[in-house]
């Protein structure tokens, strides 16, 4: 049971590596051209069973890329699970949607206290903007594809 909630998370959290950001982005982007990705839904099976993953708008913030997921196991709504993705970024966003790249970072689960649970998001851009997302729990590590598109998004509020 905790590890297909790990598992889940693991799989938000590749989703939302996808938006890549970091320091070195904050030096050659401008603030109000901030860059984030958008990873859609996705489906994997454990066995017979599906697992849908849900990932917002991963963000850049402080050298991470930031967002949070929902697992969704309709079967099993006691493996459901939800929580935030911090996927760290060793590139800058531009570099990321152009290049490609791997980024590994954790799930941290907010229905299950103290879950956290490894997510490697593998970004593949000459392909149709794949994105490859794997989160590993304690018990299984599940895989999940899925596609990206990187938006423009305005800057967090500095003022506040």
């Amino acid at each position: 049971m905790r590890s297909f909630s790990a598992f889940c998370l693991c799989l938000l959290l590749f989703s939302q590596s996808a938006l890549v950001a970091s320091q070195d982005k904050a030096q050659t982007e401008p603030a109000s051209e901030t860059l984030s990705f958008i990873i859609e839904d996705s489906r994997s099976f454990v066995g017979i069973i599906p697992v849908y993953l849900t990932v917002t708008e991963l963000k850049p913030e402080e050298g991470n890329l930031i967002g949070y997921y929902k697992v969704d196991v309709p079967l099993m709504s006691s493996k459901n699970d939800q929580g935030r993705i911090i996927l760290p970024l060793h590139s800058s966003m531009r570099d990321l949607r152009t290049n490609g790249g791997v980024l590994e970072g954790k799930a941290h689960s907010q229905m299950h206290e103290g879950l956290v649970n490894g997510i490697v998001c593998r970004i593949i851009p000459e392909k149709g903007q794949a994105v490859r997302l794997a989160i590993t729990t304690p018990d299984r590590t599940i895989k999940f594809k899925s596609r990206y598109s990187v938006i423009r998004s305005s800057p967090p509020d500095s003022d506040s």
